[in-house]
């Protein structure tokens, strides 16, 4: 049963389906109202040729660019996307020519990238194969049937994949997508910049491990890009302030009601209303950095700049935790210029209030973490930064690791399990641990929410943050020496935001060690408290084999979907002098030849497949005759070669007389069912005789 008719010069089957995957990939970004506007686009083909048709198409489309940008903005990703997508299904609706149709197809491809954003790592690859494989079928000129032309597409591309993987993996990268170089720049382009007030560093509310979600749809929607004065910071220095936590009930943090929202005023009665005011609460502060910020709207009234700020953009203020307040939410794309202070200590004092609010703890949970907490007190006499140090070191050596995609443990002593048991979890779940922790401990902590780091675009001032960026990290508060932020990151996985790629590691990490919780005498041990909480999920396993399934996505998204230009450095031995690179290419060769290979031996024992079996034996009778020196003269029939090898080789007289009768009768004589058979039978007969060794000798003949 064909699912498609034939392919042929000026039908439109094999675009559609390329349209149908585009729309396919930006279905979670297209609004419920968008869909009759595309189906109306598509319908269009229906309408009688003419210039009148035209025009109607054209008015069509300016009226849906106008629609949208009245509803979502002129620049909007929103309003962009529709326009896109309805201009390509019109496109198809008037084609006529393959030329047409094939300019429909490749524009459809381009417009599958583009929606691979809206997607996670195992769906974008799959949107990826589907539209090569797609574009490769539409592309035959022989007229195939549908499942023939994918079949051929198909090999084709695996035909192409090793020198794909050598240009993939030694081609230059440039660092990043084509359209951040746009937005650095100032251009209009929103195509990325999407409206969100969810996930982390944007929410109002955070749950540890929900940084998880950041690997899945929208990690490349840029949230910030930067413009620099005079100099860029190391991006491992880039703390983009956020949302500050306080308040924690074992399971998330929350904000102020007034944050969900957007009132500000009880924030700005209690701020600063200038960046000259606010640093005289400061105990120290390092080198003043200036910067331009073009920010994505998120409808919340924070305004992101680097930790702290210097001087406020017009229409703001610095709210009691210290973030930039935008008088108004942030509902469409500012800009605003800011400078800031990297290196700070201090704050002014901390109202009873506060203190009290920083040292808060959910009643029950987590028993393991509150016993080390005291204990620390104990060892370190209160001291808040030795304790705090103390607390990070306890981090190193003892095998944990950052892994966004490993949830928190569920239960009450989730945080418990996580910390002394799971070990592996992303920014928010180590922030979350090392606060409760200090406030076991005595010393007052909140969580700060935001993002670390960005993209410094190459030979430029700019950096472009993204929401893969998002972090969160901790300040406690000291007597001595105010408010000091502490990120458990740096000692958890320092690879992250280490900014000496230039050059190759030469030091191997050191092995992990199981490391053990301490505990007091009649204290309850943390796997006691641990076994409380109920077990995390273990990775799935095959029914039939008692191993856990390989973690395709994120092998995929690490080397494949986001091998950037740093990476790619690493992997080739740093500045490409190194040893690494010549085993990867040898590596790429060996496995392109043996592919070509496999793939030749394929096509030459399908050919082999397709010769009849009577033939199959006919032909290896004849090799092993030439083998002996009697070879099938230019014309000879079966009957004569029977006749000319008896007279020299009677021994074999009889068995090739009845092979060649048998051959006669299959390949010239009426058709007869047991023919193939019989020619069979006689060419094994007339082959075991001669590799028997009845051979005469040559010489008496």
């Amino acid at each position: 049963m064909r699912l498609l008719p034939a392919f042929r010069p000026g039908q439109p089957a094999w675009s559609l389906l390329l349209l149908a995957l585009a729309l396919l990939a930006h279905a979670p970004a297209l609004p419920l109202a968008a869909w009759p506007a595309l189906g109306l686009a598509l319908l269009a083909r229906r309408l009688p040729s003419g210039r009148l048709t035209s025009a109607l198409r054209l008015i069509g489309l300016l009226a849906v660019y106008t629609l949208a940008a009245l509803i979502f903005g002129t620049f909007d990703a929103t309003t962009l996307r529709l326009t896109l997508l309805v201009a390509l299904a019109l496109k198809w609706a008037e084609s006529r020519s393959p030329r047409e149709f094939a300019l429909v197809s490749t524009a459809a491809t381009v417009a599958v990238a583009i929606g691979l954003l809206q997607w996670g790592d195992g769906m974008g690859v799959a949107l990826v194969l589907a539209s090569a494989l797609l574009l490769v079928a539409a592309s035959d000129p022989l007229p195939r049937p549908p499942l023939r032309r994918l079949r051929r597409a198909g090999a084709l591309l695996l035909g192409a994949l090793p020198l794909a993987g050598v240009l993939f993996l030694f081609f230059p990268r440039i660092p990043g997508p084509l359209w951040d170089i746009g937005l650095s720049f100032g251009l209009p382009l929103s195509i990325g910049l999407e409206k969100s007030s969810d996930g982390l560093g944007i929410s109002t509310r955070l749950a540890p491990g929900e940084g998880q979600a950041q690997t899945g749809v929208g990690e490349s929607q840029p949230v910030l890009v930067a413009e620099f004065v005079n100099w860029v910071p190391p991006t491992s220095r880039l703390y983009w302030r956020g949302p500050v936590y306080y308040d924690f009930d074992g399971r998330q943090w929350t904000l102020d009601a007034d944050y969900e929202a957007g009132q500000g005023r009880r924030f700005m009665a209690q701020g600063w209303t200038s960046g000259a005011r606010f640093s005289e609460t400061l105990r120290g502060t390092g080198r003043e950095i200036r910067y331009r910020i073009r920010l994505t709207p998120h409808d919340r009234l924070w305004l992101y700049g680097l930790d702290l700020p210097s001087r406020l953009p017009a229409e703001s203020v610095i709210g009691p935790d210290w973030q930039v307040l935008s008088h108004r939410p942030v509902t469409q794309e500012i800009h605003y210029d800011m400078a800031s202070w990297l290196d700070w200590e201090g704050g002014g004092g901390l109202d009873a209030a506060q203190h009290q609010r920083a040292l808060a703890l959910p009643a029950r949970g987590n028993p393991a973490l509150r016993e080390l907490g005291a204990r620390l007190n104990r060892e370190h006499r209160g001291d808040a930064t030795a304790i705090a140090r103390a607390a990070l070191i306890s981090l190193t050596n003892a095998g944990y690791r950052l892994d966004e995609r490993q949830p928190l443990p569920a239960g009450d002593d989730g945080i418990d399990a996580f910390w002394f048991q799971v070990k592996a979890g992303d920014a928010s779940a180590y922030a979350t641990a090392y606060a409760f922790l200090m406030r076991a401990a005595g010393v007052p902590a909140r969580l700060v929410s935001g993002f670390r780091g960005g993209k410094l675009m190459a030979l430029t001032d700019y950096v472009v943050v993204k929401r893969r960026h998002a972090h969160a990290w901790v300040e406690i508060w000291d007597e001595s020496n105010g408010w000091r932020r502490f990120d458990p990151t740096d000692l958890v996985a320092p690879e992250r935001f280490d900014n000496t790629t230039a050059k190759p590691k030469t030091q191997a990490t050191p092995k992990p060690q199981a490391a053990t919780p301490p505990r007091q005498p009649n204290a309850p041990s943390p796997s006691a408290a641990a076994a409380k909480a109920p077990p995390t999920a273990p990775p799935p396993k095959l029914a039939f084999i008692d191993l856990p399934l390989p973690d395709v996505a994120g092998w995929l998204a690490r080397w494949v979907l986001k091998l950037d230009a740093d990476t790619q450095k690493q992997l080739l031995g740093g500045d490409g002098s190194g040893p690494l690179w010549a085993w990867l290419l040898g590596l790429g060769v060996l496995f392109g030849t043996l592919l070509a290979g496999a793939m030749a031996a394929f096509a030459r024992w399908r050919e082999w497949r397709a010769v009849p079996a009577a033939q199959r034996a006919w032909d290896k009778s004849l090799r092993l005759l030439a083998r002996h020196g009697i070879a099938v003269l230019p014309g000879e029939c079966p009957s004569r070669l029977a006749a000319r090898v008896a007279a020299s080789h009677p021994a074999w007289a009889e068995a090739l007389a009845r092979l060649a009768l048998a051959y006669t009768d299959w390949r010239y004589a009426a058709a007869r069912d047991d023919a193939p058979a019989r020619v069979v039978r006689a060419a094994r007969h007339l082959n075991n005789l001669i590799l028997a060794g009845t051979l005469p000798d040559r010489s008496s003949s």
